[in-house]
């Protein structure tokens, strides 16, 4: 099966970032699935933030998102508008603006909802995590 992951719950105020995660771990060890790509839209996009910084006893999530991507090399994608909004910008974004730095983590690309109109139309199921 051919799925996407549509998660837009908080990663600081709701377990979706949490669930979808270990969701997603579970899946990739079964063949039986192929994931075409994770897209954080909502006040999801702030688990792109490269500048948050966890208690050190918490599971940093960010750090988990970049792992399990880089590992089974899938695309993280965030919604531009909703992260824009929410300061998080890439270096195109950063220039765009007259901004000095950029804050959007390694492994995260910023995306517009195309690509999630995108997934929709590829993938037998889209599961969403709110």
């Amino acid at each position: 099966m051919r799925y996407a992951l549509l998660i837009t719950g908080s990663p600081y105020q709701s377990k979706a970032c949490h669930s979808a995660l270990r969701f997603l771990k579970a899946a990739l060890s079964s063949s039986d699935h192929v994931l075409e790509g994770v897209f954080f839209y909502q006040d999801a996009v702030l688990i792109g933030n490269k500048l948050t910084q966890p208690p050190r006893d918490e599971l940093n999530l960010t750090a988990a998102w970049q792992s399990l991507a880089k590992e089974h090399q899938l695309p993280l994608s965030l919604c531009i508008a909703a992260s824009v909004r929410r300061g998080i910008i890439d270096e195109k974004e950063s220039q765009r603006y007259e901004l000095t730095e950029s804050s959007l983590a390694d492994g995260f690309q910023l995306e517009g909802l195309g690509r999630l109109v995108e997934l929709i139309n590829t993938t037998h199921k889209v599961i969403q995590f709110r």
